[in-house]
């Protein structure tokens, strides 16, 4: 019986066709969100290098996004998938690869780890969330190994996919704009790079969702019972939606890497708790409908967070000391805040009725 005939699979196209209401709506929400954004930049004095490392790392809340809401699979690979990915593009980089390919090597890495994952789980009939620590916790000694043992590598001097048009970009920007804009040239070239890697990605991801592997990897999430019913092997569709999920943590490895200059085997520590932040973030604001529309809350989910820190540094003046301890203050906001607003909802209609 094919996927698409049943009930699930037709929910789940419906759910990718959605109506011009709700398509414009949600296009007024993103567009809305990215001015107030843009607002709080300007008035905050927050650097917009903010806004290339949020799209850099939107990837990351699309990938937990697909693990948590899309498979139903509580995974933390991610922390694993994401250094590795770093590492492994570094060291192509320094190797003499093109960067291009670099970031190929990242997903394939990332998504090695996160097939790992998923065969510890199949096959050893382990929780998923103790297979992903397993799985975390070697890749620690595997980013170090790929790293040849050193704890960071500097891409100082090597083509990056921002190194290889600075200079021109910033020669433009000066000729078209004035020399203000000599130190903003890096930035404004990460966030058009990264932000063209980042869609093209998401339209690739969105167009996969919709054939019948993707469908049916939607429907394990939903309903697997139904899906071992139906024929299919649902540890298929599990290694395979981990795979992809841990191979976009591994190529937003990479675009970080290449942003930052260098590779850390630290870089993913606490990753998946601002995926988390980040899926949570693009539901409350967004409230998408469609898995195309949820897929880009998650990427604009990670924006507004590291956008977020970056404002709650400048605003205090904190040091840099201080980032983890801002990033846990953030990511307890953006999951507190839902809970609150629901508690305070209930309160009200309690006094409403106590009144009438």
């Amino acid at each position: 019986m094919a996927l698409d005939s049943s009930s699930v699979g037709q929910k789940l196209k419906n759910e990718s066709q959605s109506t011009p209401s709700r398509i414009s709506g949600f296009t007024v929400r993103v567009i809305l969100l990215m001015l107030i954004t843009g607002v709080f930049i300007s008035i905050g004095n927050v650097n917009i290098g903010a806004v290339g490392q949020g799209i850099s790392y939107s990837l990351v809340g699309v990938a937990v996004f697909l693990t948590f809401r899309v498979l139903n699979f509580p995974d933390l690979t991610i922390d694993g998938a994401f250094p590795i990915g770093g590492a492994v593009c570094a060291m192509l980089i320094l190797s003499g690869n093109s960067p291009e390919v670099s970031v190929i090597g990242a997903f394939i890495a990332g998504a090695v780890t996160g097939m790992v994952t998923a065969l510890i789980h199949v096959f050893f009939k382990i929780e998923g969330l103790l297979a992903s620590i397993i799985v975390i916790t070697g890749a620690y000694t595997i980013t170090l190994r790929i790293m040849e043992g050193k704890s960071n590598l500097p891409l100082i001097g090597e083509e990056t996919l921002i190194s290889r048009h600075t200079k021109e970009f910033r020669t433009w920007m000066i000729e078209q704009f004035g020399e203000e804009m000599r130190r903003q040239s890096n930035n404004l070239l990460e966030i058009m790079i990264f932000g063209v890697i980042v869609v093209l990605v998401l339209s690739i991801l969105y167009l996969f969702l919709r054939t019948e592997t993707g469908l049916a990897i939607r429907a394990t999430g939903k309903n697997p019972q139904m899906v071992t019913a139906m024929g299919l092997n649902q540890n298929a569709m599990i290694v395979i939606g981990l795979m992809i999920s841990n191979g976009l943590a591994g190529l937003a490895g990479s675009l970080a890497v290449q942003q930052l200059g260098f590779a850390d085997v630290n870089l993913g520590v606490g990753l998946i708790i601002r995926g988390l932040a980040a899926v949570i973030i693009g539901e409350v604001l967004l409230r998408p409908k469609s898995i195309g529309q949820m897929l880009i809350a998650g990427a604009v989910g990670m924006l507004v967070f590291d956008i977020s820190r970056a404002w709650v540094f400048a605003a205090l003046g904190l040091p840099s000391t201080d980032i983890r301890l801002v990033s846990a203050l953030v990511v307890l906001g953006a999951l507190g805040a839902p809970n609150l607003h629901d508690r305070w909802k209930v309160w009200r209609k309690k006094q409403q009725r106590e009144v009438a």
